[in-house]
């Protein structure tokens, strides 16, 4: 007889849903099969700014029952899967699907006083690759030229090298990989890591060097992961902002504002570009709107001084860069990407002139061109994703990924203040994906680096 497949009734539809548990061991079965209703509480974050996905999930543990069927070790090698999608969307599978591997990283157990029935156990859970790259790297081991006379070696060529020698080949997503423009040309022109870091810290440093030269700016390039192909990305923020228009998966309606029988006029609305939509999924009866306020300005809207050593001469050399000097670039790059019905949007960078003249240092071991770059890159990071935050919590939907943008509209003829702010495409950081019994629903985080192009903003 064939096995039947874990169909389970979310949110008022059919979800395959597929929790599976399996411990190295031979003691016991060796794996535990959750239905749904055995899971009390699942909850999982793909996050743009981190590659490597957490979650953490509740279950059902009558009378010791998973301690009983598996025998776990709590070594590493004991792996709790999942995978979700909904049955009736029409959309691809592979598109939908919500599938991880984790290793269990905790445990916590919440034992009934009076009633062994009613016991419960939860796991706190990190990616499998993330639980490779944690291992420490071995004393000796070194990455990049082969120093005096070598070939300096991209930063970017170097994580994929790293990610290959770990994960394993066919890992990474050659067409969507830029090894960038920083390269260690300082002698001996390899890195070697310090005893204590492992293989996740490494990449964290190298990332922190990154640049990438577009045009007159200087961006960070991004590691993620893409859970269609299953392979990881290096791409420049620059670029995925110019490809926004390939790269918007919804538009929301904003429920209170939205008139179905009026096309809307308002100014701030993004161009149509026929985004898709869902009346069910896609209305924003509220969101939580977030305008970065001075503490946030004082600590990242800063100038720089760039510090770097000439060893040949044995001086410093400093530099001073500003947000002005580099203001219009950005602007051209990450705002006038941007469509809306009123025209280009404006940039969204009040800065405040009493610290116009205040200089945060800026010092990397590096080649003044590097370091440079560098920090107009961080600089650049700092005015595009410290900016207008938006949260949305909406139905949940499986297609949802960070490092995608989102369009959020209202078809009224009444122009409001807050929709300068609120209305346009957004970039999304952040997806959470929470299950709560048969329910499920999605907490989205954006930000954006505009408003509308009727804002009477003038100290930009």
């Amino acid at each position: 007889m064939a096995k039947e497949e874990p169909i389970f009734p979310i949110n008022g539809t059919d979800f395959f849903c597929k929790f599976k548990l399996t411990g190295p061991s031979t003691e016991g079965v060796g794996a535990i099969e959750f239905t749904k209703s055995a899971i009390v509480n699942f909850e999982l974050e793909e996050n743009f700014f981190e590659p490597f996905v957490n979650a953490t999930v509740t279950v059902n543990n009558p009378f010791d029952y998973v301690e009983n069927t598996v025998f776990t070790r709590g070594d590493g090698r004991d792996k709790f899967s999942i995978e979700l999608y909904n049955t009736k969307d029409t959309r691809p599978k592979k598109e939908i699907n919500l599938k991880y591997n984790f290793v269990i990283a905790n445990e916590k157990n919440s034992v009934s006083k009076t009633d062994r029935s009613n016991n419960f156990k939860s796991y706190t859970l990190i990616e499998e690759n993330y639980f490779k790259l944690n291992e420490v790297i071995p004393y000796g081991k070194r990455y990049g030229g082969g120093g005096r006379g070598g070939t300096a070696v991209a930063i970017g060529d170097i994580i994929l090298e790293i990610l290959e020698e770990v994960i394993g080949p066919g890992c990474i997503d050659e067409k969507n990989w830029e090894p960038g423009d920083m390269v260690i040309d300082n002698f001996p022109e390899y890195i070697i890591p310090p005893i204590s870091f492992r293989y996740s810290d490494l990449i964290k440093y190298l990332l922190r060097l990154y640049y990438f030269i577009d045009g007159d700016l200087a961006c960070q390039g991004m590691l993620t992961y893409d859970r269609v192909t299953e392979k990881y990305q290096l791409r420049p923020i620059s670029r995925i902002f110019a490809d926004n228009s390939k790269l918007t998966q919804e538009a929301f309606g904003v429920g209170d504002l939205t008139d179905d029988k009026n096309e809307g006029t308002v100014k701030s609305n993004p161009v149509d570009e026929k985004v898709p939509t869902n009346e069910y999924t896609n209305a924003l009866p509220y969101t939580n709107l977030t305008t970065p306020m001075v503490t946030w300005s004082n600590e990242f809207f800063t100038n720089y001084s760039i510090a770097t050593t000439n060893r040949q001469l044995g001086i410093e050399v400093k530099e001073l860069m500003t947000i002005k000097d580099i203001k219009d670039a950005w602007t051209k790059s990450f705002v006038d990407v941007f469509k809306c019905v009123g025209g280009v949007p404006k940039p969204f960078l009040p800065l405040n002139e009493a610290k116009s003249n205040i200089f945060k240092p800026f010092i990397l071991p590096y080649k003044k061109e590097h370091v440079r770059n560098i920090a107009k890159a961080q600089m650049i990071s700092n005015l595009t994703f410290l900016n207008l935050q938006l949260g949305i919590d909406n139905i949940g939907d499986t297609n949802r990924k960070p490092g995608k943008f989102v369009d959020v509209f209202k078809r009224s003829d009444k122009d409001e203040i807050v929709d300068k702010k609120l209305l346009g495409r957004w970039f999304v950081t952040k997806v959470r994906h929470m299950f709560t019994r048969d329910r499920y629903y999605n907490v989205i985080s954006c930000i954006k680096t505009c408003v509308g192009p009727d804002s009477n903003i003038k100290d930009v």
